[in-house]
């Protein structure tokens, strides 16, 4: 039978038996008996047959596939947060299957589309920096697919969605900085069309405003993409000769602004203090190693991954809005001046 798929039909021939009968053989039906059982099982292994999950999976209207939609695969936050999703998939016998959309609404619009062809049971989705709004999503809720948001969301009273408080974790860090002298920092912020970006900057200007301390526009950096950078820090350090801390609010801009540091000549914590919002392992990698408020993302992954899966089991469509606390790790990167307020 070479290039033929074996099916039922062929071992059921084999064996002068039913298709039900086989099917319920392989599947350890109590109605079959022990001997049918192995006589099945010993002809299907010795034919190489292979289950047709997609009929099964059709036939049971559930395929125990849950797909991950990111914008983008990198070394910082994302594995991790797969790691936990993937742990509590997998205790609850399910299978993950991941997807990029390469920061781009056409290709997450494509494969929201072809989750459903692929009749997922649900779908995790980090969005892309360009998604304004959430309409693309409905074909989902056609389909009675539950979808969950997190990290990277908008605003929405539709579907339900896990962060950090990120406006939190951006005034923290100001005041963090503020209560240990440092009256004159910039921070460093991603894409503001994200809100985590929008949320992260709200909250470090709350954080200045609250303790009374001046935040110029020229302290603020907004980085669209990593190689504009330096050109925006070389211009802060112009305008800021008296700066003596810089804030990242994310590992990806961490690592970038300590190597920009470090060609620089920038000591630190002597001359400048860094502080980042993280998800711990890049501030271990850096030497000194990095203060910085936690963000998990192993945490992250896990609570969505128990939120979804709750979810389709119960078939809910409650809305959840759920924003986990980051915890501040000291570590050597930050340098108190003066007094400490």
């Amino acid at each position: 039978m070479a290039g033929h798929r074996i099916t039922l039909k062929d071992i059921a021939r084999r064996l002068n038996l039913s298709m039900p009968t086989v099917s319920r053989a392989l599947a350890d039906h109590p109605d079959i008996s022990a001997a049918t059982k192995d006589r099945v099982r010993e002809v299907a292994q010795a034919l190489n047959y292979i289950p047709n999950y997609r009929a099964r999976y059709l036939r049971a209207k559930h395929s125990r596939l849950i797909a991950l939609v990111v914008p983008e695969m990198n070394m910082f936050f994302v594995p991790s947060m797969i790691t936990g999703i993937n742990r509590v998939v997998q205790q609850n016998d399910y299978s993950l299957i991941v997807f990029q959309s390469d920061n781009s609404i056409v290709q997450e619009r494509r494969l929201i589309e072809y989750c459903t062809h692929l009749s997922a049971d649900g779908v995790l989705l980090v969005l892309s920096s360009e998604t304004t709004d959430l309409s693309h999503l409905n074909i989902l809720r056609d389909c009675d697919i539950p979808v969950v948001l997190l990290d990277k969301t908008i605003d929405t009273t539709k579907h339900s969605t896990i962060t950090i408080d990120d406006q939190e974790a951006g005034r923290e860090a100001a005041s963090y900085l503020i209560d240990h002298g440092h009256t004159r920092s910039i921070g460093i912020f991603g894409d503001q069309r994200q809100r985590i970006s929008a949320l992260r900057l709200k909250g470090f200007r709350r954080g200045h405003t609250e303790r009374s301390i001046p935040l110029a526009d020229t302290q603020i950096l907004r980085v669209t993409m990593l190689d504009e950078l330096e050109g925006q820090l070389d211009k802060a350090f112009e305008a800021h000769p008296d700066l003596t801390a810089i804030f990242t609010m994310t590992d990806e801009l961490l690592v970038y602004t300590h190597h920009l540091l470090m060609r620089r000549g920038v000591k630190i914590p002597d001359e400048v203090s860094l502080l980042a919002i993280s998800d711990g392992q890049a501030p271990g990698f850096l030497h000194p190693n990095v203060t910085h408020f936690r963000h998990a993302g192993v945490e992250v992954g896990e609570r969505t991954a128990h939120i979804l899966i709750g979810m389709i089991e119960h078939n809910s469509d409650a809305m959840m809005d759920v924003r986990i606390r980051t915890t501040l790790v000291e570590m050597g990167s930050v340098a108190t001046r003066g007094k400490k307020r």
